[in-house]
C-alpha cells in the first residue's frame, strides 16, 4: 500500500531516513519549510527557500520518493532586517512546479500581547497573498505546542476567521499537528486535519482513535519527522492498526494517501497547467 507522508522536515534527516521510509511503503512526502535558524536578511530566507525547492525533491527522489514542497514563512524564520521585497516574490515561489502549498505558518506557543498579534499578523499577509495569487493551492498552519487545549482550539477559531477574510475555501487549508482535543473545532470549519504520528504529537493508538470517529474524507496523516528523534515507521504502522481495528481498505488508502494527493498533487498540477496557460 502506497503511504503519503505529509508532514516532514525534510532538511533535518539523514538520506538512511529517506531510504527507511520507501521501503516501509511512503512514495509521496510533503517537506514543509520552518524554522531551522535565524534568518538575518530577506535575501538569507530566500536561498533557505530556494535550497529547499532544488535539493530536496532530488535527494528524496533517488529513493522513489516524490517530494512536494510548502513554502512559507514561520514565525520564527522572520527575517531580523527589513524583509518588504519576500511579499513581492513569495506569489512566485508559490507558481513554481515543485511547490504544491503555503507553509508552514503557525503561532509559536510561547507569543503573547503585541508580539502573538504580530504572529497573526503575519499568517493573514500570506493568507492573502495566496488567495491573490490564484494559484489553488492549499494553506499549511501548524497549532502551536500549548498545554491549553482552550488556546489551541481558538487558534483554530482565528485561523478560520483570518482564512474566510481572505476568502480562501476551507478545503484549501490544513491545519497540522491536531488531536483528540481539537480535531471537533477542525472539523467543525471543513478544514483538513493533520495527524502527527510522532512522540511529541500523537501515538498510533490516538491517531487512530480520531480516524475512526471523524470525516475520514478530510485527514491526512504525516510522520512530522524532524531533527528530534522520531519514528520512521510510524505510517506503516498506523495502517496496520487501522486495518486491525476494522477500517475497510479503501477507507484506510484515502487516509494514508488520497486525502494528500488531492490536496498536494493534484491540484498543484491543476494549478501548474493553469500559469503555463495564462497570457
Amino acid at each position: 500500500m502506497k503511504l503519503f507522508d505529509a508532514h516532514i522536515y525534510a532538511d533535518g534527516r539523514a538520506e538512511a531516513d529517506f531510504a527507511n521510509l520507501a521501503w516501509f511503503g511512503v512514495t509521496h512526502a510533503l517537506v514543509c519549510a520552518h524554522a531551522p535558524r535565524a534568518f538575518a536578511t530577506a535575501r538569507d530566507l530566500w536561498q533557505y527557500f530556494e535550497a529547499l525547492i532544488a535539493a530536496e525533491p532530488e535527494r528524496l527522489g533517488r529513493f522513489g520518493i516524490q517530494a512536494r514542497i510548502a513554502i512559507g514563512v514561520h514565525p520564527g524564520a522572520v527575517p531580523s532586517r527589513a524583509h518588504y521585497e519576500l511579499w513581492r516574490e513569495l506569489p512566485f515561489l508559490l507558481t513554481l512546479p515543485e511547490v504544491a502549498a503555503l507553509g508552514e505558518l503557525s503561532v509559536e506557543a510561547e507569543a503573547s500581547g503585541k508580539a502573538l498579534e504580530r504572529q497573526w499578523e503575519l499568517v493573514e499577509r500570506q493568507a492573502r497573498i495566496l488567495a491573490e495569487a490564484e494559484v489553488g493551492l492549499p494553506l499549511v498552519f501548524s497549532l502551536p505546542r500549548l498545554t491549553d487545549t482552550r488556546g489551541r482550539v481558538a487558534c483554530v477559531e482565528r485561523l478560520a476567521a483570518v482564512a474566510g477574510g481572505c476568502g480562501l475555501s476551507p478545503s484549501d487549508v490544513l491545519v497540522q499537528h491536531v488531536d483528540w482535543l481539537t480535531i471537533d473545532a477542525v472539523e467543525a470549519h471543513g478544514f483538513f486535519s493533520g495527524l502527527s504520528v510522532h512522540p511529541l504529537f500523537l501515538g498510533v493508538e490516538e491517531a487512530v482513535r480520531a480516524i475512526l470517529h471523524h470525516d475520514r474524507r478530510r485527514i491526512v496523516v504525516g510522520s512530522a519527522l524532524r531533527q528530534v528523534p522520531g519514528d520512521v515507521l510510524a505510517l506503516p504502522k498506523l495502517a496496520v492498526a487501522l486495518a486491525e481495528a476494522g477500517v475497510p481498505s479503501h477507507e484506510v488508502e484515502r487516509v494514508i494517501f488520497g486525502n494528500a494527493m488531492g490536496l498536494f498533487v493534484r491540484k498543484s498540477a491543476l494549478a501548474a497547467g493553469s500559469t503555463r496557460g495564462a497570457p
